[in-house]
């Protein structure tokens, strides 16, 4: 095995372990935001991982080139949405806590407008 090959298995095992932690947290933590930060920083360590793996292998080509694009693109993108996401909670009046979205459905069902904010 070429040693350009481990390097790229040990980010691309790097970078599941990333999603792993994601999905754990996911499923594991207790409020929204909470959720919403652990889905976006390990997402993007894992995208950051697996894409500098990929490059690795590809090295410097066209296929690599795009690689790059890609990485750009969704490294740009991934913040940028994990933020509107939390800022419409923030404006919807979302504490985060499951027990409130369950108890109270006029959060999901009634804009914004029609309530009263805290």
């Amino acid at each position: 095995m070429e040693i350009r090959n481990a390097i790229t298995i040990l980010f691309l095992m790097l970078g599941f372990i990333c999603f792993v932690i994601t999905a754990i947290g996911v499923f594991r933590l207790k409020d929204f935001y909470s959720r919403l930060h652990a889905a976006g920083i390990c997402e993007a360590a894992g995208l950051v991982l697996c894409s500098i793996g990929f490059f690795i292998y590809e090295g410097l080509s066209i296929t690599g080139l795009k690689i790059f694009t890609v990485f750009m693109a969704v490294f740009i993108a991934s913040p940028i949405g994990t933020h509107i996401i939390a800022r419409v909670a923030f404006k919807q009046s979302i504490s985060g806590d499951d027990d409130e979205i369950e108890e109270s459905p006029d959060i999901l069902q009634n804009p914004a407008s029609e309530r009263k904010v805290r």
